[in-house]
């Protein structure tokens, strides 16, 4: 997965509002913007984002599902601003907030007096069926041959990208286009090591979800490096089961002699 293709600097200073190195009130050309927003207090962060890019006069389009059950495409204040794409899902919105409120009320609730074995059965249940209905959405996007006609017909600039969204960055890379993620999301921080190549010295930067600071025991730090071991052999395990097979198959590299396989990152 790439995190940020190469660009002119010039380029990514007029397309990224973290970028203060720009006069606030300077004029600029406008980009267009490609934005995969998350759910929840993500799209609430998202959004902050995509107002400045339009502040600063950057045309925004925003690649929804009809069961996003946080992004409301119909809000004549936000159409006002951006341009929703909105494509449609084999799944309710009923059906993918409930998996939010199961995951929230057991860690809420049942997490601190259950033991690890009901905690890994539940994670294990739960992740499945996440990420059961994200590959359905990743079909939905990819394989919908008029959506990727128009995402192409666009001319979009650059990829603006919730990582909590499955497949936004395949969508990038059979784009062509450089893509820029909102925030740091994974657990273990195993999508930024391994894709973004991002520093995380075990001593110092403790994987979440553990609840240590930046000055830890020698027990903790211990901790802290088996965690980040554990959570990154099962993640690429997770990758080489699940997403590599999918990336591989999306981008057409399984015809003939020439294959190869591709990894997620």
């Amino acid at each position: 997965m790439k995190v940020c293709s190469p660009l002119p600097l010039l380029r990514l200073l007029l397309l990224l509002p973290s970028f203060f190195l720009l006069h606030p009130h300077a004029p600029v050309d406008g980009g267009h913007v490609l934005v995969f927003p998350g759910e929840y207090s993500h799209w609430l962060n998202m959004r902050n984002i995509m107002e400045e890019l339009v502040r600063r006069n950057h045309s925004v389009s925003v690649l929804v599902a009809d069961a996003s059950p946080s992004v409301d495409y119909n809000n004549s204040r936000d159409a006002a601003k951006f341009n929703f794409l909105v494509f449609k899902v084999p799944f309710s919105r009923a059906e993918l907030h409930g998996l939010t409120e199961e995951l929230v009320h057991f860690s809420m609730y049942e997490s601190h007096v259950s033991s690890p074995l009901t905690k890994f059965l539940k994670a294990r249940d739960w992740l499945r069926r996440t990420v059961g209905l994200g590959m359905q959405q990743c079909d939905s996007m990819l394989k919908n041959e008029q959506l990727m006609v128009t995402l192409r017909d666009a001319a979009f600039d650059a990829v603006l990208l919730d990582p909590m969204v499955m497949c936004g960055d395949l969508v990038a890379d059979v784009l062509g286009l450089p893509l820029i993620i909102s925030l740091r999301f994974s657990i273990g921080g195993v999508l930024e090591r391994h894709c973004g190549h991002a520093p995380a010295p075990p001593s110092y930067v403790p994987p979440a979800p553990l609840p240590y600071g930046d000055h830890m025991t020698f027990v903790e730090r211990l901790i802290s490096t088996v965690a980040y071991v554990w959570l990154s052999v099962m993640t690429e395990v997770f990758w080489r089961l699940t997403l590599d097979q999918y990336y591989s198959e999306v981008k057409g590299q399984r015809a003939g002699p020439s294959y190869r396989h591709t990894n997620y990152c």
